[in-house]
């Protein structure tokens, strides 16, 4: 994420990573492939552990994460300075909470499962791994795995993608926090760098931080059913979690939206899964974005030799 209109995620929320690509491993993509091996999992977890009865009314400002957090977090400041935002409708929260503890598990699902994945081929020098698949035979999902070689950059690096003052590599843009649940769930706008030509892209999103274990956080990222009064008669659904859809959220958007100056885009599924090992982070970040990859191959090198990158 990025602060109102500030050059993120999660994003981001949103949707998210380390800054400084040089911080990671020195490794060639090939070699670091050979560390990977994905098995397939299904974990279920929880952002809403309150005490009280989830079937009761809830204290919107006591929701809080699946485990006590065990490093030190960012989320209360984010959350204080955001407290103006705060929804005050305790069905959509419920709903927002239930909709993350899903895209959470489909997030790990998709990190961790080696289900119809193919290693794209990228320079010697690569630092990362760059994996592409078709999920359900046309929904395009990519995997992006790398690692911080210091594993006490492990709460630097969470907070860093928390934070909404700070860009991250991956999800370029501008971020704003246009609502928060509590201080681990927000929903944002995240709006692409315009490029010479075209229209500039965005999209709204829920982001959720899952801390799954004192060395395992989960940050996560879904569009539900968002009207943000843009006049576009394309319609939009999460083709990842259908249930996404059911969850409909009105928002006063600006003006350009709502003339249609700028192109929607929509979040199926994307985040980060970071996992802290004894000399080093492991870092997985998934993405389903509809109109936007960060994978891609150049126009005449990539193509010809069939090279994949990052884009930039």
């Amino acid at each position: 994420m990025s602060k109102v209109y500030t050059p993120i995620v999660l994003f981001l929320l949103s949707i998210f990573a380390y800054a400084n690509i040089e911080a990671f491993a020195t490794e060639s993509a090939p070699e670091i492939d050979k560390k990977i091996r994905f098995k397939n999992s299904h974990i279920t977890v929880s952002v809403y552990m309150n005490k009280k009865n989830p079937e009761t009314e809830p204290d919107l400002r006591e929701v809080e994460s699946p485990t006590t957090p065990t490093h030190h977090s960012n989320s209360e400041e984010i959350y204080e300075k955001n407290k103006d935002r705060l929804c005050i409708d305790p069905e959509e929260t419920r709903e927002a909470v239930k909709l993350m503890n899903e895209a959470a598990d489909h997030l790990v699902h998709h990190a961790t499962s080696e289900d119809d994945y193919e290693l794209c081929r990228t320079s010697e020098k690569s630092n990362v791994c760059l994996y592409k698949k078709k999920h359900k035979g046309d929904i395009d999902v990519e995997r992006i795995y790398y690692v911080a070689k210091d594993q006490n950059k492990y709460d630097e690096m969470i907070n860093e993608i928390w934070d909404p003052d700070h860009e991250n590599f991956l999800n370029k843009g501008s971020v704003k926090i246009v609502r928060v649940y509590n201080p681990n769930l927000v929903l944002i706008q995240q709006r692409y760098k315009k490029k010479i030509g075209s229209r500039q892209k965005y999209f709204y999103a829920l982001v959720a931080k899952v801390e799954i274990s004192k060395d395992k956080t989960v940050i996560v990222m879904a569009s539900p059913n968002i009207n943000d009064h843009n006049p576009s008669s394309e319609e939009y659904k999460n083709k990842i979690i259908e249930n996404a859809n059911l969850l409909k959220i009105d928002i006063d958007s600006e003006d350009d939206i709502r003339k249609g100056k700028l192109k929607k885009t929509f979040v199926n599924l994307a985040g980060y899964l970071i996992e802290k090992k004894k000399t080093h982070v492991d870092v997985i970040y998934v993405e389903s974005i509809e109109g936007h990859a960060s994978i891609y191959q150049a126009p005449i090198v990539g193509k010809c030799f069939d090279y994949h990158s990052l884009r930039t």
